[in-house]
């Protein structure tokens, strides 16, 4: 606590508004590289803080993340990658965590980076099982593939993506394989018909036959 208690001082010292802070906007967890990054943070901290409000700012390490609600997504992104303080123009990867007792299940972490800043930055989007997203694929072209891969293993669907099929599993895949409510032996599974000369599907019989075993053992033997 008391180095967290240092950087936010540090940071209340050199920000012009010495109140700005104490509405909780940005959260520090402490760590030794944040006394290396300060200066490497400093700036793009505060435009962040002067641009965009009621987002929640967590500084780790040499990382920035981003706590943004789902509605502002687009727009935020779309100042993240044309504002020229800025200039987060790649797409690096989607990332889901999956929290099945939490009421928002899914967190969406969106990682894009500015080239010319060498920055890297983390945007954390929290959504419920049967929610959508909008699609950033009219911002970020590499987004087409990762979207689907989201789709196709947690089913979390998304607004606008024009080609929004499954990209991992089989044709006909019923259910998410990531989710962790997903059996982990499936619905069904392929099997090669010799009659029909083709691949077929049936449900998974889980049921084990008995089985008798007969061991030679000598050991066992009676002298």
């Amino acid at each position: 606590m008391k180095k967290k208690n240092v950087y936010l001082n540090y940071l209340q010292e050199i920000h012009p508004n010495k109140d700005f802070f104490n509405k909780s906007k940005i959260k520090v967890k402490p760590s030794f590289y944040n006394f290396i990054s300060m200066n490497i943070n400093l700036k793009i901290i505060f435009k962040f803080l002067k641009i965009f409000k009621k987002i929640q700012i967590n500084i780790y390490g040499f990382n920035v993340k981003l706590k943004l609600n789902k509605k502002n997504l687009i727009n935020y992104l779309k100042i993240l990658k044309k504002n020229s303080s800025f200039l987060f123009k790649i797409l690096v990867d989607i990332i889901i965590e999956d929290f099945p007792k939490k009421k928002k299940r899914f967190f969406i972490k969106y990682f894009i980076r500015s080239l010319e800043y060498s920055k890297i930055l983390q945007i954390i989007i929290s959504i419920s099982e049967y929610k959508s997203l909008f699609s950033i694929i009219n911002l970020y072209k590499s987004a087409y593939w990762l979207e689907r891969e989201a789709w196709d293993l947690y089913g979390i669907f998304f607004l606008n993506n024009v080609d929004l099929r499954r990209l991992l599993t089989d044709y006909g895949f019923r259910g998410n394989p990531f989710k962790k409510d997903f059996p982990l032996i499936g619905y069904v599974e392929i099997y090669f018909d010799f009659f029909w000369k083709k691949l077929k599907y049936k449900k998974v019989n889980n049921t084990q036959k008995k089985q008798d075993f007969f061991l030679n053992l000598s050991f066992l033997k009676k002298n």
